[in-house]
């Protein structure tokens, strides 16, 4: 999940690399595994918009096609668009190739002639002497690098290993940071560019707790640093994200050419960073306990939080996770990328609390923490999510889509908050018993006590909107709302009309706040109205 700009601002999109799956080639021979170019590296990528479907129930696709081709809607970034989508290194691990500069086999977009090692593809080491192919030959217990003809194997051909992201920076960085989050590819000037996180780690720290990060016991844990790999070239650069990390500090004094300031990095990759999901994991489990403020209520352990469940594909909970998402926090101005965790009273499942960390590179690491209180039981995830199940129009489809064959999945369960509300929005999948293909079909949308679904988010949010109009009191919105006290009555269609347009507006861009203050501002007025009719 990224962000990319748009004619209209930023967009979020899913993004996935096509890589080489070497068990999927038919004939896996030693020219087809480590020499044909087909078969040792990957093929661009497939984007699509996160917020928008075909009516199929497909993605709407930004980058897609072999060789990838940027959609030509108004709406893609230009920043999809991929010149050079050979990639060479990527997350899936990969034998050691052989390429031939004048091997122009697929070469993307038709070119042909010979290619610059370092630039069309990783300069590995040059096989200019029979000392290295039997060197190399050695090493990895290939005798096909010595007896291979002149056509497969010469003095021109680059051999290539370590082709694995995780690999490369592992060997450089010489196990001095941990790296318990798998890379996630940005598309910058024309090529697939990886980002791994990296953390520095102890388990020596005093006064400290033992928490478990990926499957090791620390007492210190900081993403200090950024690495970004290039999949062309196989290029690693490491950038430090926190130069007051005491650790990374005596790291970069041991190798100081290693490591690069933030201000380094190019801008567009610096518009991709992202707070890590597993840092947000480890703070989450942290505040379980370490929220409670004073030292009775903290030795008494009578306020801890846990991880809220929610259902996935079939009908098991299972742990809830952090997501990425495009919103505005209420009081904010401007719209943030965000990751968004929840939590819930250990043994209950009501919503104490919401914890959020920007990933704007402004305002990067910037966690804030929203309390639910307790007496307010406030519904959490699983307990939206039996709501929705408990539904009788909801409950009726599904069953029907069931008896018919299909299996229906609920994807992840998104918490926006929306001024002094809550929003929570759920898509819904269908998918065939055997070889299954989901297809996005409904959004389902509550503010927690109420629910409903409709085959569009936007469609989803007016019918919540009119079912709350028609059976509650009214609710408390964010401040901000429009002065009613000097609005001329003669004058109240246009002003209706307005506030109206105001909140079609907001929600197309997927503005929820902006959507529940023009909401907020169009029920004041019609209240008001309706008070001085009766008067």
């Amino acid at each position: 999940m990224d962000r990319y700009e748009g004619p209209d601002g930023l967009i979020p999109v899913a993004l996935a690399v096509r890589e080489v799956l070497r068990r999927g080639i038919q004939d896996p021979n030693w020219q087809n595994v480590q020499l044909r170019e087909r078969f040792i590296r990957g093929n661009g990528a497939v984007v699509s918009a996160a917020t928008a479907r075909t009516p199929e129930g497909r993605p709407t696709m930004f980058l897609s096609g072999i060789a990838p081709d940027i959609s030509m809607s108004d709406a893609a970034p230009e920043a999809l668009t991929l010149t050079s989508p050979n990639v060479y290194v990527g997350v899936r691990p990969q034998d050691y190739a052989v390429i031939n500069p004048e091997n122009s086999e697929d070469s993307a977009g038709g070119d042909s002639g010979p290619r610059q090692a370092g630039v069309d593809f990783p300069e590995g080491i040059q096989l200019d002497s029979w000392l290295k192919k039997l060197a190399l030959a050695l090493q990895f217990r290939d005798t096909n690098l010595l007896f291979a003809s002149p056509l497969e194997v010469n003095r021109t051909s680059h051999f290539v290993f370590r082709r694995s992201v995780l690999e490369r920076a592992t060997r450089i960085s010489d196990q001095l940071l941990r790296f318990p989050e798998d890379p996630y590819p940005v598309i910058h000037e024309g090529r697939i560019v990886w980002i791994l996180e990296g953390f520095t780690t102890s388990s020596s720290f005093p006064l400290s707790s033992l928490y478990d990060l990926a499957g090791r016991p620390v007492r210190y844990a900081r993403n200090s640093v950024k690495v970004t790999v290039d999949g062309l070239t196989g290029e690693v650069f490491f950038y430090v994200v926190d130069d007051s990390d005491p650790l990374l500090q005596v790291y970069a004094q041991g190798f100081p050419t290693l490591f690069r300031p933030l201000s380094d990095m190019p801008e567009g990759l610096r518009e991709h960073i992202r707070y890590p999901r597993t840092m947000l994991n480890l703070q989450a489990r942290v505040l379980f306990q370490y929220h409670q403020e004073t030292s009775p209520l903290f030795h008494g352990q009578e306020d801890v939080w846990d991880r809220p469940q929610e259902l996935a594909q079939g009908t098991t909970p299972v742990p809830y996770q952090p997501e990425y998402g495009l919103y505005r926090l209420p009081g904010e101005e401007e719209r943030d990328f965000l990751l968004t965790s929840v939590f819930v009273p250990r043994g209950r499942q009501n919503l104490t609390a919401i914890l959020t960390a920007s990933s704007d590179p402004e305002r990067y690491g910037e966690l804030v923490l929203f309390d639910v209180p307790v007496e307010d039981q406030v519904p959490g995830p699983r307990q939206v999510e039996a709501l929705v199940e408990q539904d009788p129009v909801i409950s009726q489809q599904f069953s029907l889509w069931r008896t018919g064959g299909s299996q229906v999945w609920t994807g992840h369960l998104h918490l926006v908050p929306v001024g002094r509300t809550l929003l929570y929005m759920e898509p819904v999948f269908l998918a065939a018993e055997e070889d299954a293909i989901p297809e996005l079909r409904r959004f389902v949308v509550s503010d927690g006590y109420r629910v409903a679904m409709e085959e569009t988010l936007q469609g989803s949010i007016r019918a919540l909107a009119r079912i709350a109009d028609a059976s509650a009191p009214p609710v408390i919105f964010a401040d901000g709302s429009p002065d009613l006290s000097s609005l001329d009555t003669d004058q109240w269609p246009a002003e209706a009309l307005s506030l109206l347009e105001s909140a079609d507006a907001a929600l197309r861009t997927g503005d929820f706040q902006g959507f529940g203050e023009a909401l907020a501002g169009l029920r004041a007025l019609l209240q008001r109205l309706s008070s001085d009719a009766g008067n």
